[in-house]
């Protein structure tokens, strides 16, 4: 059952090592979608647009691997708000079946 345990959490601490801004400049950048990747979505991009002084906001999110959530590094929180609406992110990831009957 350790064992299980370890090889469960090293696997889900490799995967959320992996969330990390795939392309960008200073105007936004895409993240590649997974279900922890979104769960951290907001994090990843504010950290990404603090290199240049700038705020984040999330503009798209397809939830399908190989599919991307893009943000754009906005001067103000408050420019653009209707042309670039935000758009939510999962706070958390549901547990996968997989997972559940692992851990039974």
């Amino acid at each position: 059952m350790r064992v299980l345990m370890s090889v469960l959490a090293l696997l889900l601490w490799s995967a959320s090592a992996r969330a990390q801004v795939y392309e960008g400049n200073d105007t936004g950048g895409i993240i590649p979608w997974s279900c922890e990747a979104e769960a951290a979505a907001q994090q990843i991009a504010a950290a990404y647009c603090a290199r240049w002084d700038k705020y984040h906001r999330i503009t798209s999110v397809h939830r399908q691997y190989g599919d991307y959530i893009a943000f754009h590094c906005l001067w103000s929180p408050h420019v653009n708000r209707y042309a670039l609406p935000a758009v939510p992110t999962r706070a958390h990831c549901p547990r996968s079946p997989l997972v559940v009957k692992a851990l039974n």
